[in-house]
């Protein structure tokens, strides 16, 4: 049997893919929502070399009586910053990972060019860009980073003859929310249930519930009441815990 997605054993491995969109001032209330508007051709930043990283650091401030009985921390400051290096970028890689890029295309002589030209701090654009992160596993499941932010750290573009040029990326988070949220780590999981469950757990669920849970474990209730689909449940359990029937007959 195959690993369950999201469990405490899963192992992450590899890199992943990164795109950018200009943020407009909120997400979509659900994350697949938010998935199928930045997950689009255009908005892929470019392939990734050297992985990326997320880094969270709280500052705290520590306060203490004189004879050090009483001490008290206090969350005083946030920082986040996502890194990652791009393998494959051009121009409009390059202008969103800058505040005061303008960025044209012309025709002349058979041949169309695209224009960027960065600096002036007065040409500064504001724009906050949502950044996502997708780390794909079919089988352990797919896990994402989200933030917002642009890119701080400026970029180095190195023409060498023997290596590819790698522009690294390093966006300051921004809360993106009322909650004051820097970063979002969603993964795909598994459904969990309990082994098994007593009458008394059963009645504190709804009706739509225990059909799931059931449904989940293979058994098919019977009777059209609560307390009916209850009894039900609780045979079909005890069969299938000695090996026997799980249609929730008797």
């Amino acid at each position: 049997m195959g690993n369950k997605k999201g469990t405490k054993e899963k192992v992450t491995l590899g890199s992943g893919m990164l795109y950018m969109a200009e943020f407009t001032g909120n997400f979509a209330k659900d994350f697949a929502d938010i998935l199928q508007e930045l997950m689009r051709p255009e908005n892929h930043a470019g392939w990734i070399k050297g992985g990326a990283s997320i880094e969270y650091k709280p500052t705290m401030t520590k306060e203490k009586d004189d004879l050090g009985h009483v001490v008290k921390e206090v969350l005083t400051e946030e920082e986040a910053t996502l890194k990652s290096g791009l393998f494959t970028w051009n121009g409009i890689t390059l202008s969103k990972l800058t505040s005061t890029a303008e960025i044209t295309e012309e025709e002349k002589n058979g041949k169309r060019y695209r224009r960027l030209k960065i600096g002036g701090a007065s040409n500064d654009d504001g724009k906050q860009y949502a950044i996502l992160f997708v780390h794909e596993d079919p089988i352990e499941g797919n896990c994402y980073l989200l933030v917002v932010g642009r890119n701080s750290a400026g970029f180095t573009i190195t023409f060498a003859a023997d290596s590819a040029t790698v522009i690294d990326a390093e966006f300051t988070c921004k809360p993106h929310d009322d909650r004051g949220t820097l970063i979002e780590f969603v993964e795909e999981i598994d459904e969990e249930y309990q082994q098994t469950y007593t009458e008394e757990e059963l009645n504190a669920l709804t009706v739509a519930q225990i059909e799931t849970i059931a449904k989940a474990k293979g058994y098919t209730l019977t009777g059209t009441d609560k307390a009916s689909k209850i009894a039900s449940f609780m045979t079909a359990q005890t069969a299938a815990g000695n090996g026997g029937s799980q249609d929730g007959t008797e």
